[in-house]
């Protein structure tokens, strides 16, 4: 693949990150393949990790209390990719902080 594509691309992605959309809805608007999307975006990801190997990473202690269900209540995707998944439910309060 040229730079070019892959330029063209990662441009795409970050259209999407600012679009609000999630990434099917995005794909069903630009007519793009959901996997072709993926293929790309894993790479931005790998490439944007790759970028950033100095900085350190920050991790938060999470307590889970009880029993999970299989299936999650809620799940937030982060503009970088990363996700958050509940499988109980949560205060607006403990989301609001996460992101934060």
């Amino acid at each position: 693949m040229s730079r070019i594509v892959q330029d063209q691309m990662f441009l795409k992605i970050a259209q999407w990150q600012q679009s609000g959309l999630s990434q099917k809805a995005w794909c069903e608007q630009e007519s793009m393949s959901y996997n072709t999307f993926h293929y790309w975006y894993r790479r931005f990801r790998r490439d944007r990790l790759s970028d950033n190997m100095d900085a350190q990473p920050n991790f938060v202690q999470v307590k889970v209390d009880g029993q999970l269900s299989g299936i999650p209540w809620c799940e937030l995707v982060l503009n970088d990719g990363h996700r958050i998944i509940f499988h109980q439910p949560v205060s607006a309060t403990l989301i609001s902080s996460l992101l934060a």
